[in-house]
């Protein structure tokens, strides 16, 4: 494969993002654009743009505002600050128009989405639900952030301490317990909550050690807010049942930083969903050992086989 075309867009706001393209050695079978998941950035993805590549898909990869190498506006840059998901809802709006919407001959568009990417695909699907042609052929949604984990923290407590923290004009700030990045963090030890392989550990944590450019720390009052309502809106609130895109939900039940629970009432919800569990895998299914990845790239070809028209 070769290296990825690598540009940027800007967009309406002025905000700047990063994006590669991989192209196959032939015509496309489709197009599959890749929603990085919190605090990634693009080069993190180039086994996976391998795997679609040699696959026949040509896929397409970019860097969400506030993190890799698109714009981050604070003056601390590792903050990961959101006010509202809403907006990165717009920018993929943007991105689909202007960068991804394939052309005739680049075959249909799919989303695979890897955990906050997988919440932004969900809000995606749900406001382009009566969109006719729907705005993609399918979703494939890798351990979708739907709900974030908490630990002993009560979700009432969290909310009323991220609405207050905004309320008072502190929602840029790290919220209690974050910090900027460690390095420390970059050694792989068995019971980590991402992977169990070392390799594709490395894949995320070598280039942070590598480019300090890339690192993202924790998260901000502002993001938690935003994710607690994001999360009201796709386990409760929005008409999923109006999404008619097929979707595949890969999940780990045994995940440590979203919850599958919420994954599964998000699969009830959405109109055409399969949700297909791993119970041996952590949080990072596309990155996972081999004997666990392989069989979640079966279930993915298996989907798009089943999903995507023919080839003409």
């Amino acid at each position: 494969m070769t290296d990825p075309i690598v540009d940027t867009l800007r967009l309406r706001d002025g905000t700047t993002l990063r994006w590669a393209r991989w192209q196959p050695a032939g015509p496309p079978r489709g197009t599959v654009l890749v929603l990085t998941g919190r605090a990634e950035f693009i080069e993190k993805y180039t086994e996976t743009a391998q795997s679609l590549t040699a696959r026949g898909f040509q896929a397409l990869a970019f860097d969400w505002r506030n993190q890799g190498l698109s714009d981050r506006p604070l003056t601390n840059r590792q903050i990961h600050h959101l006010e509202d998901f809403s907006t990165l809802v717009d920018d993929l709006d943007e991105l689909v128009a202007r960068v991804a919407r394939p052309s005739a001959g680049d075959g249909p568009l799919i989303l695979l989405a890897h955990s906050m990417g997988g919440l932004v695909a969900t809000l995606f699907l749900s406001r382009h639900a009566a969109a006719v042609p729907a705005v993609c052929a399918a979703a494939i949604l890798s351990a979708p952030m739907h709900a974030i984990h908490l630990g002993a923290l009560p979700r009432v407590v969290a909310r009323a301490l991220s609405g207050l923290a905004v309320a008072l004009g502190r929602g840029d700030r790290y919220a209690l317990g974050q910090h900027d990045y460690d390095p420390a963090d970059g050694r792989f030890t068995p019971d980590n909550v991402i992977t169990s392989d070392p390799r594709r550990y490395a894949a995320f944590h070598g280039p942070y050690a590598a480019r300090p450019e890339l690192r993202v720390g924790g998260v901000s009052y502002g993001w938690i807010a935003a994710a607690l309502r994001a999360e009201d809106a796709v386990t409760r609130d929005l008409p999923l049942e109006r999404v008619r895109v097929p979707v595949l939900l890969l999940s780990a039940p045994g995940d440590r930083l979203v919850r599958a629970d919420a994954q599964r009432r998000v699969a009830a919800r959405l109109g055409h969903a399969t949700l297909v569990e791993h119970p041996e895998a952590k949080h990072e299914l596309l990155m996972e050992r081999d004997a666990i990845r392989d069989r979640v790239w079966a279930d993915i070809d298996a989907f798009l086989d089943r999903t995507l028209p023919p080839a003409a």
